[in-house]
């Protein structure tokens, strides 16, 4: 780089590239601050407020989400300035007060706080898993198996349809330990975040024990769609208009094939990113400076035993969460039994996986108080209302699938989506005489999309987390992909509209 200092006497100095990009940046900011200020004068001027009906108004906090994300790729400030534009939007002045009261109402809701509480759990898991030399251990057996980088792509795929039970346990479980299997082969971080979450929650929708077919089961019960007895084979029949999940499960299968090639920036992280990724690969110690001063060196049956711990307890318990606390319960033993490690650097190592995840807890809470903020402004009920008026009942699905697909790709409302709109949309489907099953699955599928879409999903920050990339390189990396298979979902349903459905 050159330097003031090394300009030949009597020449001008010239900024440096890191000068200019400082430079740029400011000019960047100040002018997403002045569009934000705008906004907020636009909204306190013309926005309806109080109990108005909001309309097209209730988009505004979410496309201003994405639009700040996408400009400035500060994905937390973003989440911060959209919910509390949303609050603004219903509280006007008392804003600061509305916000800080429904971040402690979100934050102290039973659901939520299981949500947050899994998630320093996962983090803490995702801590011993790494610090030990769990994931080492392990990756150091898989890649004898692997063999070469399409099968270690495929295994890595193998691996999340084996933990489809849950798309928590398989995104981080998977991530943690294949992706140091897959660098090794030449596999950048990027590319194994995009083919565990193209099929962490697509498998779940399309695997009947599932945790979100026990939810939406669940809730075609609770609104007079199947029956206890019939639950199952009920979702057994929606699951043939899923076309988004089983769409982006095979473009996840031909892209570890090497059929679909690296597509838009992912082809730079397959020049950059695998150089960057072999070299630390090549230079990472295969087990923790905690594990090496100890002298023993994890087996891989550790980490078998400390997934397996989560697989079992969840299944049991009937909660994921309490699989995790299990696991770190039963791997602490073990650890400490065989002398890899001691109480003190167990603990140490869950307590620095929590401090890094810790930022995505944060997020997290955030987007409870945006969601909420969100469903204020009756934002659903303003797409259904413009969904319903105009369209065909066979197109129902179609419709759905496209009007939700894009909210959920701006923000991703996970359950909430599901639990607010099913029993909504099978009364609209019965009133239209269209087929209610397949509008619930375009509901799925579109939940689905925004799940492995969004940079707001959970899934994709876990994803993020127990990969080590960058949230932002992740989503831009990952988004062909899903557009690919999006598209060809929106197909399927065009051609349910034209057959009839």
């Amino acid at each position: 780089m050159t330097t003031d200092t090394d300009l030949p006497t009597g020449s001008a100095p010239t900024p440096t590239g890191t000068s200019f990009r400082t430079t740029a940046v400011r000019h960047r900011d100040l002018a997403v601050y002045t569009a934000l200020a705008a906004v907020v004068g636009l909204v306190a001027v013309a926005a309806p407020h109080g109990g108005d009906w909001y309309g097209a108004w209730s988009l505004l906090p979410a496309v201003t989400l994405f639009g700040f994300i996408l400009v400035t790729h500060r994905v937390l400030e973003g989440f911060l300035w959209a919910s509390a534009l949303a609050l603004f939007m219903s509280s006007r002045g008392d804003v600061f007060t509305a916000w800080v009261d429904r971040l402690y109402q979100e934050v102290s809701n039973t659901d939520n706080l299981w949500l947050l509480v899994l998630l320093l759990c996962i983090g803490g898991l995702i801590g011993v898993v790494d610090h030990l030399g769990l994931a080492a251990s392990f990756a150091d057996r898989v890649a004898r198996l692997a063999r070469g980088r399409r099968r270690s792509a495929l295994v890595t795929l193998a691996a999340t349809a084996a933990l489809s039970n849950d798309s928590y346990l398989s995104s981080s479980g998977v991530g943690v330990s294949m992706t140091p299997v897959n660098r090794r082969f030449g596999i950048p971080r990027a590319y194994s975040a995009m083919l565990i979450r193209s099929t962490a929650e697509p498998l779940c929708t399309l695997n009947p024990i599932g945790s979100t077919p026990v939810l939406i089961a669940g809730l075609l019960v609770t609104a007079g769609a199947a029956t206890a007895a019939t639950q199952v084979s009920t979702y057994g029949h929606l699951m043939t208009y899923l076309f988004f999940p089983m769409a982006v499960v095979v473009v996840a299968v031909l892209a570890g094939l090497g059929v679909i090639p690296p597509l838009g920036a992912m082809r730079r992280e397959m020049s950059t990113g695998t150089v960057e990724d072999v070299v630390e690969a090549e230079a990472a110690e295969p087990v923790s400076a905690l594990t090496e001063r100890s002298g023993r060196r994890p087996h891989w049956l550790n980490l078998v035993v400390t997934v397996g711990t989560v697989i079992v307890g969840s299944l049991v318990t009937g909660d994921v969460q309490k699989g995790f606390i299990l696991s770190l319960l039963v791997t602490g033993i073990v650890l400490i039994v065989q002398r890899i490690a001691t109480p003190a650097s167990y603990l140490d190592a869950a307590v620095e996986g929590m401090k890094d995840i810790f930022s995505l807890v944060l997020l997290m809470a955030i987007a409870f108080v945006l969601v909420s903020g969100i469903a204020d402004l009756q934002f659903a009920e303003f797409v259904i209302q413009n969904v319903s008026e105009a369209v065909p009942a066979a197109w129902l699905p179609f419709v759905v699938f496209l009007a939700f697909g894009l909210t959920e790709a701006l923000v991703t409302l996970n359950w909430s989506l599901y639990i607010l709109l099913v029993p909504v949309l099978i009364t609209l489907a019965d009133q239209m005489g269209a087929n209610p099953l397949a509008t619930v699955a375009a509901l799925v599928s579109a939940g689905t999309w925004g799940i492995t879409t969004a940079i707001s999903s959970d899934v994709g920050l876990l994803t993020s987390s127990s990969t080590e990339v960058p949230l932002f390189r992740h989503w831009i990396t990952n988004l062909p992909y899903q557009v690919i298979a999006f598209v060809l979902a929106l197909a399927g349903y065009a051609v349910l509209g034209l057959v009839g459905s």
